[in-house]
């Protein structure tokens, strides 16, 4: 008998921010999600994907930035500041290059992974590394 598998997707993440209204602004400015509600002091903020998944950006004083070290990640064990979060994306060019204005870090060039799409790593205001890939039909498309 093949077992179910309980959990369907995730519905949510929570991120550690310092200051929620200036990270509620760059994600609408630089990511282009949507601000559910006003920000109200000493809360936090609910921005909304395209999907309509929500991230929410809690208060964090202090900042702990989302992120690990691994030596599972790369060919050569070497340790590897993970991050926790993949989103997707149908133009990833066109966040690159939102990305690299905003001035947060980025990495070197968005990277072909061949089946696996194109892919980036970023870390947000607060240090909060994250990957954005794009499906690989979508990838060719874009480059034609």
């Amino acid at each position: 008998m093949e077992k179910k598998a309980l959990l369907k997707r995730i519905e949510c993440a929570y991120l550690p921010v310092i200051d929620v209204a200036a990270s509620a602004a760059w994600y609408e400015r630089v990511l282009g999600l949507t601000l559910r509600s006003p920000v109200e002091p000493g809360s936090g903020a609910i921005m909304v994907m395209d999907s309509g998944q929500w991230l929410f950006l809690l208060p964090c004083p202090g900042g702990h930035p989302l992120h690990f070290m691994t030596t599972g990640w790369t060919a050569d064990r070497e340790p590897f500041e993970m991050f926790p979060i993949c989103f997707e994306t149908d133009d990833i060019h066109t966040l690159d290059a939102a990305l690299r204005e905003s001035g947060v870090w980025v990495e070197r060039a968005v990277r072909d992974e061949g089946g696996c799409g194109l892919q980036l790593n970023f870390k947000d205001l607060d240090g909060n590394k994250f990957q954005v890939w794009q499906q690989p039909v979508l990838a060719e498309l874009a480059e034609r």
